[in-house]
């Protein structure tokens, strides 16, 4: 059993968690949800020790170590395998890195860093972890190992998030943290991390923005709400999670309607009395009849005085959270055209030389969605750039209608972005693409970005999110007619994933996008061209 107790953290100056308070059982998976920037690696960090809390207790049942993958590996392109992977290296040749790392340690006897992977090696190799078990999880997870001496920065980011989960299970852990566990597979290699979850024996407590990942494992969700930095437990996955949620804000928008209704009608009714009193007071000099109307008008100061109780009352209905979450808006109008757009025929992909795939055919038509799916590796961004032009195909024919207006959503704006845009800030790129004065700009991005300062941020400043969010924000004003988006919900929370499907949804125009959210593909009812039935020659990796 995992329990968190009243754990409090301020970041900035900005409280991030106030009193979290739950328990994570057993064999009953846990996710937590909530937008970006609630607290949720912030909380898995404290529970895994990389954090201290300012206030609260984690507790840990009868002594079970844990075992925290963390999300991503930016800064350590040049380390090698090895010595990211400890517990793997450990297994799979640690007597020979015990040697490297004594020879480095002789010949630089101060190094600390040296000398903590010696100690955590040396404690690693003592604890046994067989090179079967190494092998068993790679097996499992469908990964080809790679030699222990490989840099990170040469293997795919599926590669990466597979070598972690295989290092924190080699440790044996009695608990597991897990911070996007899917990030970077593709379908085959989610279905084994589920298979992987949903099979731990002990408590389980992972961030993710997989809907269907969250659907299949999760026996609770754990949300964290920024609002006010604190925690809600809802029982099942994210379908009930998400209705759950649905059904409350309706509920408090129909009683908060209600409420609205009676302090107008509370107020034309105090507003009346109080006119019929001035008017009395004011056509006569009666005293019986002025006395008269004063006791009338004390009604409407008792009538204020009720409604006064009723807005400082613990049962008074707050208006329901109207602040932006995710992306609000809809796409243009998309540019006419063609009916067909896209047309394949027989056509094969070979950058570099290596091929891919080969004999793939297929059409998108106006109107149309279709998921580009397959393994790691084998081709999805070769194809969606081949339709941009940016690539030529190795084989057969792959036309691009004269008419076709295309929006193209990179999976990764960071690498995309060239050194003048990301000088720009988001109004000035948004101007460049779309006709509008300099505030319809400012106005529309706050439709997309968190905060008010982020539409003036140079872009390059952005975050992953923030940068995302104007990425679409130009796609759904841009009037393009055939959408081609690599990942389309890469760093985008919850509710701006479902934003974002809102809005496509009622796009006119095609999208073919390469995904492996199968909640998207259900959601917009996509067509599915699986590339792997089209591969020249895969690998396990």
């Amino acid at each position: 059993m995992l329990r968190i107790s009243a754990v409090s953290k301020e970041l900035g100056g900005r409280p991030v968690l106030r009193d979290v308070t739950f328990t994570v059982n057993d064999g009953e998976p846990a996710a937590l949800a909530g937008p970006n920037g609630a607290g949720k690696t912030t909380l898995l960090r404290i529970i895994a020790g990389e954090l201290a809390a300012d206030a609260g207790a984690v507790q840990a049942g009868r002594g079970a170590s844990i075992g925290f993958l963390a999300q991503g590996y930016a800064g350590r392109e040049g380390e090698p395998v090895a010595a990211a992977f400890p517990a793997l290296a450990a297994a799979r040749g640690g007597g020979a890195r015990l040697e490297a790392l004594a020879e480095a340690l002789a010949a630089s006897p101060g190094d600390v860093v040296i000398a903590a992977e010696y100690d955590r090696q040396l404690a690693l190799v003592a604890e046994g972890a067989p090179a079967e078990e190494a092998e068993r999880l790679a097996a499992e997870l469908g990964l080809l190992m790679p030699p222990l001496d490989t840099p990170l920065g040469t293997l795919s980011g599926g590669e990466l998030t597979k070598l972690g989960l295989i290092d924190v299970l080699l440790r044996r852990p009695g608990i597991l943290l897990l911070d996007e566990p899917t990030n970077h597979l593709d379908l085959d290699g989610i279905e084994r991390v589920e298979r992987l979850i949903a099979g731990f024996p002990g408590p389980v407590l992972f961030v993710s923005h997989d809907r269907a990942l969250m659907d299949a494992v999760a026996a609770v969700i754990i949300e964290l709400d920024p609002a006010r930095a604190g925690v809600e437990t809802f029982a099942g996955g994210y379908s009930g999670f998400a209705g759950e949620k649905a059904r409350r804000e309706a509920d408090q928008w129909e009683r908060y309607g209600r409420q609205q209704r009676e302090e107008r009608r509370l107020k034309q009714v105090i507003s009346g009395i109080e006119s019929s009193s001035r008017a009395t007071e004011n056509s006569t000099i009666n005293f019986a009849i002025r006395k008269k109307a004063a006791k009338v008008a004390r009604r409407a100061v008792t009538l204020k005085a009720r409604m006064e109780r009723e807005l400082e009352s613990v049962e008074h209905v707050a208006r329901p959270d109207t602040r932006m979450r995710g992306i609000e808006g809809s796409f243009g109008a998309a540019a006419a055209g063609a009916s067909r757009l896209v047309t394949a025929e027989g056509v094969a992909l070979a950058p570099g030389g290596r091929m891919l795939v080969e004999g793939l055919t297929f059409a998108v038509d106006r109107g149309q969605r279709l998921a580009v799916t397959g393994p790691n590796g084998v081709g999805k961004t070769t194809l969606l750039r081949a339709i941009l032009g940016e690539g030529a195909v190795a084989a057969g024919e792959l036309t691009l209608a004269a008419s076709a207006k295309v929006g193209y959503l990179a999976q990764d704006e960071g690498r995309e972005m060239g050194e003048e845009q990301a000088r720009r800030t988001p109004v000035e790129l948004l101007r460049r693409a779309v006709p509008m004065t300099e505030r319809e700009a400012s106005n529309a991005l706050h439709r997309f970005l968190l905060g008010h300062t982020s539409p003036r941020t140079p872009a390059g400043a952005l975050s992953y999110g923030e940068r995302r969010r104007l990425s679409l924000a130009l796609l759904i004003l841009g009037g393009a007619n055939l959408l081609l988006l690599d990942e389309p919900t890469n760093h985008l929370d919850l509710p701006s994933r479902e934003a974002f499907e809102r809005a496509l949804a009622g796009f006119a125009g095609a999208v073919v996008a390469v995904t492996h959210d199968r909640r998207f593909i259900r959601e917009l009812g996509c067509e599915v061209l699986d590339l792997g039935a089209y591969a020249a020659v895969m690998t396990a990796r």
